[in-house]
């Protein structure tokens, strides 16, 4: 069957939508997770990010970025009853102001 027999709904004249950041502003438990870890993770030598997401259907997560498997060995499942999810980067190279 194909995609054309069964469409689905049209969004192309849907307009613009609002942008809330106070809706999508991190709270709760994984906030205070990551205000009291973030420094501890970020000095873990490998680790490149740190910041609040979705992990398991419907929760949120520390989001952990680690430039090789070898860090992300080190990095716990879950701190303080909050998950935690290992993305593999690589290595994060700023540039440098001109």
């Amino acid at each position: 069957m194909s995609d054309i027999d069964h469409a689905g709904p049209d969004f192309s004249g849907s307009g613009p939508v609002e942008f809330r950041p106070a809706e999508a502003a991190p709270h709760g438990q994984a906030a205070q997770v990551l205000a009291q870890e973030e420094a501890r993770l970020l000095a873990i030598p490998g680790v490149t990010s740190v910041g609040i997401g979705f992990g398991p259907p419907g929760q949120q997560a520390l989001l952990v970025g680690v430039v090789d498997a070898g860090v992300a060995a080190h990095i716990p499942p879950e701190i303080g009853g909050v998950p935690v999810v290992v993305s593999i980067t690589g290595p994060v190279d700023a540039l440098r102001p001109r």
